[in-house]
């Protein structure tokens, strides 16, 4: 098995990153996530490629991925610390080409939109 860990994560991903996503670029390579995952040109076949696993995943499904695993994936859970798994997510929700916006959960949307009406409305 070839191990791509020790590589750094490639600039390209973390061009104009906040503080966050960088510390989330840091776990992301501390906890040699690309032994399994690719990222860039390099990594492991065994996970999907995540290039693009902002497309595919919302911020909750990306937490609940890394927290119980599924499919091939182990969970990381017990591995990894609440501002861990929080600057991981963070950084994986860059992870889109810059002309497609994120995957969205409507229905969290339209909840969080209700409220602000409710908000809104109360202040009148």
């Amino acid at each position: 098995m070839n191990a791509w860990s020790g590589d750094p994560v490639p600039e390209q991903f973390l061009h104009g990153s906040t503080a966050l996503e960088r510390q989330g670029a840091l776990v992301f390579q501390m906890k040699q996530c690309r032994n399994c995952h690719s990222l860039g040109e390099s990594g492991g076949q065994r996970g999907p490629a995540l290039d693009s696993v902002a497309l595919r995943l919302t911020q909750d499904q990306l937490i609940r991925q890394v927290i119980q695993g599924g499919g091939n994936m182990p969970a990381y859970g017990k591995n990894l610390s609440p501002a861990e798994t929080t600057a991981l997510v963070a950084f994986l929700e860059t992870l889109h080409p810059r002309t497609q916006a994120p995957a969205r959960d409507a229905s969290r949307d339209l909840v969080l939109g209700a409220e602000q009406d409710r908000r809104q409305d109360s202040q009148r």
